[in-house]
């Protein structure tokens, strides 16, 4: 038996790898540590390791903001990915096209945060 044989599920499926944002290494060092302490959600857990990619990088590059704003548009809890989605787009180097994209977001909270980034143009 591994020592993650019993470890709690949080969540990161593929297309945080694919995003770039999860490595096998720090999945492996974020399951260790909630499995030690299982009083925090798997959304806990997820939002901490999207702000510690945000924070390890400093600024995202253009890139990294549409995969991980892609990766926030198709995450299963709703606050959670509207909260990564946010997130990218207070980022310095998110593209324009992403910004003017999520203002015509359905989740209001982007909208409102990509219309404050465009000035209030949405076009």
């Amino acid at each position: 038996m591994t020592p993650l044989a019993n470890a709690p599920d949080l969540g990161f499926t593929a297309a945080w790898f694919a995003a770039g944002v999860m490595s096998a290494e720090s999945a492996t060092d974020f399951v260790r540590i909630a499995g030690s302490g299982p009083t925090r959600s798997p959304r806990f857990w997820r939002w901490a390791a999207f702000r510690d990619f945000a924070e390890e990088r400093g600024r995202l590059t253009p890139v990294e903001c549409r995969q991980a704003y892609r990766l926030g548009s198709g995450e299963p809890d709703m606050n959670l990915g509207t909260a990564i989605m946010c997130c990218v787009l207070y980022q310095p180097m998110c593209p324009d096209d992403l910004i003017r994209e999520a203002a015509r977001s359905n989740r209001v909270a982007v909208r409102r945060v990509a219309i404050m980034r465009t000035g209030g143009r949405t076009r």
